[in-house]
């Protein structure tokens, strides 16, 4: 799981990834009407000053054509995955097997 502050980078691409896309400008104001948010919810989500919950983060996926695991960088099977993550209560990647006798 990204820091804040990555995850803030990554929904910043996702927004970018939306506007090269479309060949149009997306801005904040423009994402947050999406998403029902403000404005200064998106300023603030994008410069990693909190983590946004479930719900939020996959609109924010949605509305910008993207998966989940390109902001999060991770793959999350359920919400509770991706919550327990938040509080820290999860390891940032599983280790296989196969890699813990390399």
């Amino acid at each position: 799981m990204y820091s804040p502050k990555e995850l803030g980078l990554k929904v910043k691409r996702a927004r970018e990834h939306r506007a090269k896309r479309s060949g149009q400008n997306f801005t904040q104001k423009m994402l947050a009407f999406k998403i029902g948010e403000t404005s200064k919810w998106v300023e603030k989500l994008e410069k990693g000053q909190f983590y946004p919950d479930w719900d939020a983060l996959n609109l924010i996926a949605d509305t910008c054509g993207v998966s989940i695991e390109f902001i999060t960088g991770e793959k999350f099977e359920e919400e509770v995955d991706y919550e327990e993550a938040v509080r820290g209560g999860q390891i940032a990647r599983r280790i296989s097997q196969q890699e813990l006798f390399l």
